[in-house]
């Protein structure tokens, strides 16, 4: 009798399952979705990671988002990252930003089982809106000394457009 009881249960989670699946798979596809991994966890000073975007609509509202996964080898709390977004003709926008990887005790911040772990920020904390048609190009460097910065295993770029609730 205990199997019949173990299989009710795995067809009761499956039920639950279903509808999530359906929803997540429904879900429109990121207009960008670029993942660069270093190889040997090794990320030199004049490696820029470029992503080159074609925006067609400029009324609506991006959401710009970018992981950083490094390892528990990475030497330090911190991360400094230089960033630019230009347009064909000019820089739109251009700062340098520092990531915090973990706290004042050295516990890692983001997600992840063991050494590996994936922090999730935004770009800017409000969307991003882009004022005129064409391909925008998104430009990281780690502002670092060490050369190469070991450590960091890949780092992601996700644009998606907002959608109005």
């Amino acid at each position: 009798m205990l199997p019949v009881l173990t299989m009710a249960r795995k067809s009761n989670k499956v039920w639950w399952l279903s509808p999530l699946l359906i929803l997540v798979g429904c879900q429109e596809a990121p207009l960008v979705q670029s993942v660069t991994s270093f190889s040997q966890d090794a990320w030199y000073a004049d490696s820029a990671i470029v992503v080159d975007v074609d925006v067609q609509d400029t009324l609506a509202v991006y959401r710009v988002d970018f992981q950083v996964r490094h390892t528990a080898d990475y030497p330090y709390s911190n991360l400094y990252l230089f960033r630019e977004i230009r347009s064909a003709h000019q820089s739109e926008y251009q700062d340098t930003v520092e990531v915090r990887l973990a706290d004042a005790q050295g516990a890692w911040y983001g997600t992840g089982i063991g050494a590996l772990k994936t922090l999730n920020l935004p770009y800017k904390q409000a969307g991003l809106r882009f004022p005129k048609r064409g391909v925008y190009r998104f430009r990281f460097q780690h502002g670092m000394r060490d050369e190469p910065l070991r450590g960091i295993r890949d780092f992601a770029l996700t644009i998606e457009e907002e959608k109005p609730e």
